[in-house]
């Protein structure tokens, strides 16, 4: 696929299009996608921008991107973006002043503290002002149950993700949120917020970032009910490689105006001009 002049910048998805992880913990261990870094760096290398973007929040975003790093993607940490981040600073424009309870990890309370945003640990839970729901572990029932009660009082629910599955070396894994949020819909009825791909708030606070405007940024993804629904949905074009999630044939299933405009074997394949 050639890559004209119209396209200022690059999002590139990351598990199943740079790399396969072996677990949902974050990218370390991790084996990248022949080429993978080196499509990266030849698309700053066109004066293009660039942004790496995954769905997963089980680590700080600073050591996400110092975990890319040390498998050969040059990416500064302002270059990463997961759905931690956008639920940051949604939160800080929509809810201004009100306390989180988190059921997440470090991963999803770090960009919420760097804000300033008072947060409630899912380890000590009481009922709060927003429940925002990421990647953990484990959660316990004290703290479903101070997710209800808030939820019950008003406060709005919010999601990292709801993807049902990732991909990882060896195939597929459950998604985690999705899960969590699942429970706490069938027990209250209150639809979340989600805030992760493919929702097109994680594209505008990309593109909100890079300084461009969606129809001007490609989105690089290895799932069509993802990344390049999420493009879709916001206007931007889209390259879909077939190193992850998605296949040629799921691509034939779709109607016309829910195909990628592009499907090529892998992020190398991607030429800047």
């Amino acid at each position: 696929m050639r890559v004209g002049p119209e396209i200022e910048a690059v999002v590139f998805d990351i598990d199943g299009t740079l790399l396969h992880a072996h677990d949902p913990g974050g990218v370390t261990c991790a084996t990248p996608i022949p080429g993978a870094a080196e499509a990266v760096a030849r698309a700053r290398a066109s004066g293009r921008r660039v942004l790496l973007f995954t769905n997963g929040s089980g680590r700080p975003p600073a050591e996400y991107a110092a975990d890319l790093r040390s498998l050969g993607f040059d990416v500064a940490d302002d270059e990463f973006m997961n759905p931690a981040i956008v639920a940051a600073r949604y939160i800080a424009r929509r809810y201004p002043g009100r306390s989180v309870l988190v059921l997440g990890g470090p991963g999803v309370v770090a960009p919420l503290q760097e804000l300033g945003i008072e947060t409630i640990p899912a380890g000590r839970p009481t009922p709060a002002g927003v429940v925002l729901v990421g990647w953990d572990d484990e959660i316990s029932y004290a703290a479903l149950r101070a997710a209800c009660d808030s939820v019950w009082a008003g406060a709005p629910l919010l999601a990292t993700s709801v993807a049902p599955v990732f991909s990882v070396n060896g195939g597929r894994a459950p998604g985690w949120s999705g899960a969590i949020v699942a429970g706490i819909r069938q027990v209250t009825g209150a639809r979340a917020v989600t805030l992760g791909k493919p929702a097109p708030v994680a594209l505008r606070e990309s593109c909100r970032a890079l300084g461009v405007t969606p129809a001007r940024t490609l989105i690089a993804g290895d799932d069509l009910d993802l990344e390049i629904e999420m493009a879709r949905r916001a206007g931007a074009p889209t390259a879909l490689v077939l190193t992850g999630i998605s296949s040629r044939a799921d691509v034939r299933a779709r109607p016309a105006t829910r195909r990628p405009d592009a499907v090529v074997a892998d992020v190398s394949r991607l030429v800047f001009e």
